[in-house]
C-alpha cells in the first residue's frame, strides 16, 4: 500500500517529500525495475513477480531523500496478499535492524511516513519541526 507524505516545518516552511513503500521486480540483468502499482506496469514485471518493496526516505541527517530496498525476497512472489501480509521470506541482508540506512551517513532512523511521538528538527532553520501528512495513499 505505497503513500505520498509531505514533511513540512511548522516555522520556515521548509518541506520534502516521501512515498512508498512501492513494489519492485529484478529484470534478468538484475537490475532494479518498478513493478508497478497496483497492478504490474509490464509483462515482463508480471512474469517476474515482485522481488522486494523500495521507497524514497528522507535522513534526517543529510537532509536528502534517497531511493532505497526496504525489503527483498528470497524468491518472487506473485501474491500480493502474502507480500503485505509480510508471508515472503527476506534475504539475509533484511532480516538484519540495520538493513536500510542512509548511503552517506550510515543513519538508520530514516523517515518514511510521518512519525506519532517523534518530533524532527526541521535541518533548515533550526527552530521549527518538521510535521508529516499524507498526501495520498493506494
Amino acid at each position: 500500500m505505497g503513500a505520498k507524505y509531505t514533511h513540512k516545518c511548522n516555522k520556515c516552511g521548509y518541506s520534502v517529500s516521501t512515498s512508498g513503500p512501492w513494489e519492485f521486480y529484478r529484470d534478468s540483468e538484475g537490475n532494479r525495475k518498478f513493478f508497478g502499482h497496483p497492478s504490474p506496469n509490464s509483462e515482463e514485471a508480471r512474469q517476474s513477480g515482485i522481488q522486494g518493496l523500495f521507497g524514497n526516505l528522507y535522513c534526517p541527517k543529510c537532509d536528502k531523500v534517497f531511493d532505497l530496498v526496504l525489503d527483498e525476497y528470497k524468491k518472487p512472489t506473485f501474491n500480493k496478499i502474502d507480500m503485505w501480509l509480510g508471508r515472503c521470506e527476506s534475504t539475509d541482508k533484511y532480516n538484519q535492524e540495520d538493513a536500510v540506512k542512509c548511503p552517506i551517513c550510515g543513519n538508520t532512523d530514516l523517515i518514511l511516513k510521518p512519525l506519532e511521538n517523534e518530533e524532527i528538527v526541521c535541518p533548515r532553520c533550526g527552530k521549527g519541526k518538521l510535521v508529516g501528512k499524507m498526501d495520498w495513499g493506494s
